[in-house]
């Protein structure tokens, strides 16, 4: 890795370093958007490093590592501040003489309002605000009406006039200031050299290319080739490497060669909490952000990926849990595996990486790093990919005291067809998909060609081989024995409980981690609720990602309790009437805190 966690004001960055005279400033898109883009993100910042162009990656006020929140009625001025104040950065503590915007989507039309750089590359920029809030409605939509209660679903995404996309909200504040954007009323060029890069479908709007034509900007114009690669998905494909280096391309041209300045890491903080970007590991492949309390922290939380979604979770959900973990005195590190978001780039992307029991050695890794700090009892947590990591990691690694596990999939090691198939199938319970089936609207949606009758088949084939696993399993059980995957669960938490290490397992009521739990340790989970130091709970209304407020809810305040019992356990002495006041109190109070950071 060859960048450096910085913090600029509010905003946390990474500045990945190349001698260069001039410098980029990446301007991202907002929210899900953002946060699926992540990983081409990072891989463009990479590229344009490595044509000797130092480059920095941050995150808005509000958004990703940054502090502040979407609640902010003035943060889309923050964001155009922020930006200006990077480019400041990089021309003052860097040393660049010359600095090229580089941005996709909202941060492109932010990125055009604010200007004064030498080149602005604008990656499918929305051009008028109101076309784009129209997109996110839409998209919304789209993205509830495939959720586990589409009606429920939708029904909530469309209550107010905020827009709710998979954790992110846009505010109705946040959605008037973004209307008010349009880039065919610009009043000054940008930047002398301006590249268009744009969808094949939707050509750029000609009033806004006349406008910059006509405030003396040299305009190019190219269309994407993979544009997809940068559209939400819940697995983004692949980087689009030959529309990545067209950018570099253009960002480069004429640039020189000079040696630049090393920057001050620094910490963002605030009266409960510091917190700093780090890079660790043998081979210092491994990022994350470390999250101190003030004050001598009781325990340490140290926070796993979700599928192919960088540290910061859906919603930013990782963030707003480990920053109100501080209010209770706990520390936390939210990390990257190697492979995913920041931490190192592996050669077949972050799918590489999920429910593979060898990134058990990147926990191992973060507990080493925690360890030299002083913070050694540690508890793992994760959802779906991340709660299996947690798993296989603490039957590796007996540093493990505790576990928090959500919507957990899987109880074993998975490995060949069978995970390719469970990355396929998603997440969705077999009576969530029977009830799209006995829609008359999924029929609908079938007929008018929006869903592939193969596709139907496909997802049919799957749940009877789930249901015949089921059956299967559940047969062998009467009989009297266990084998394969439900053998190997059941040893997997009985060699954890035997160890001591306490185990919080949590579900979303829909969610088919429950199925699978039900078929590996009986009915209602009856193997797990026996085994001491176990503890199985349901998450009413909880989406598969955690995701919504309500699930953040619910979960912070299971959590609270787990973590305040699993530090009185560490500390014997404590008495017992006392400590129950105070977790009853903190766990409260924690929940609360959630909730108005949420509001």
């Amino acid at each position: 890795m060859n960048s450096t966690p910085v913090a600029i004001g509010e905003s946390f960055g990474w500045l990945h370093h190349a001698d260069g005279d001039r410098g980029v400033v990446m301007c991202a898109s907002i929210g899900y958007e953002g946060l699926c883009a992540h990983q081409s993100w990072r891989v463009l910042a990479d590229r344009l490093a490595a044509a000797g162009l130092p480059t920095l990656r941050f995150d808005y006020p509000g958004e990703g590592d940054s502090l502040g929140g979407p609640a902010d009625p003035a943060i889309v001025d923050a964001w155009r501040e922020q930006i200006r104040a990077a480019v400041r950065w990089m021309r003052e503590a860097i040393g660049v003489r010359e600095v090229a915007l580089v941005g996709l989507r909202l941060g492109a039309a932010l990125a055009a309002e604010v200007g004064g750089v030498e080149r602005l590359v604008q990656i499918a920029p929305v051009t008028k605000g109101s076309s784009y809030l129209r997109e996110l409605k839409m998209m919304a939509r789209v993205l509830a009406a495939s959720g586990p209660t589409p009606e429920a679903s939708i029904a909530a995404a469309t209550a107010s006039d905020d827009i709710h996309l998979e954790g992110f909200t846009i505010t109705q504040p946040m959605a008037a200031a973004i209307k008010r954007i349009d880039l065919s009323r610009l009043e000054a060029a940008p930047a002398e050299r301006v590249l268009v890069l744009h969808d094949p479908a939707a050509r750029p709007a000609p009033e806004f290319l006349e406008r910059l034509r006509s405030l003396g900007a040299h305009v190019e114009t190219r269309e994407l080739a993979d544009y997809r690669a940068l559209t939400p998905a819940p697995m983004p494909p692949p980087p689009p490497l030959a529309d990545l280096d067209a950018v570099v391309a253009f960002a480069g041209e004429g640039a020189g060669r000079a040696l630049i300045s090393q920057p001050p890491q620094g910490a963002l903080a605030t009266e409960h909490f510091v917190e700093r970007g780090v890079v660790f590991g043998e081979r210092r492949q491994l990022a994350g952000v470390l999250c101190l309390p003030r004050g001598k922290p009781k325990l340490t939380v140290l926070l796993l990926d979700t599928g192919a979604n960088h540290h910061i979770g859906c919603g930013r959900s990782t963030v707003d849990f480990a920053r109100a973990l501080t209010r209770l005195g706990f520390a936390s590190l939210r990390m990257d595996t190697l492979g995913i978001g920041d931490s190192a780039v592996v050669e077949n992307g972050p799918r590489s990486a999920l429910y593979d029991a060898a990134r058990a050695e990147d926990v191992s890794a973060a507990l080493d790093f925690l360890e030299m700090r002083g913070l050694e009892n540690v508890t793992l947590y994760g959802v779906c990919s991340g709660a299996a990591l947690a798993l296989y990691a603490a039957l590796a690694d007996t540093r493990v005291t505790a576990l928090a596990l959500a919507n957990l999939q899987v109880f074993g090691k998975i490995e060949g067809e069978d995970r390719e198939k469970l990355l396929e199938m998603g997440f969705a319970a077999t009576h969530t998909y029977v009830a799209k089936a006995m829609s008359a609207k999924a029929w609908a949606r079938v007929v008018n060609g929006e869903v592939a009758f193969a596709k139907l088949l496909d997802i049919a084939s799957a749940l009877l081989r789930r249901k015949g696993s089921a059956f299967a399993v559940a047969l062998a059980q009467r009989l009297g024995f266990a084998h394969g995957k439900t053998h190997e669960a059941r040893a997997n938490f009985a060699r954890l409980s035997a160890r001591g290490v306490r185990i919080l397992m949590l579900h979303g009521d829909h969610d088919v981690g429950r199925e699978e739990m039900n078929v590996c340790f009986g009915p209602d989970a009856r193997f797990l609720r026996n085994l001491p130091n176990v503890a199985v709970d349901v998450l009413d209304g909880a989406d598969h990602a955690l995701s919504s407020a309500l699930s953040r809810e619910a979960l912070l305040e299971k959590m609270s309790f787990f973590l305040l019992a699993a530090d009185r356990d560490a500390d014997p002495g404590r008495d017992d009437r006392r400590a129950m006041a105070g977790a009853l109190t903190m766990a409260t109070f924690g929940a609360f805190t959630l909730m108005t950071n949420l509001e």
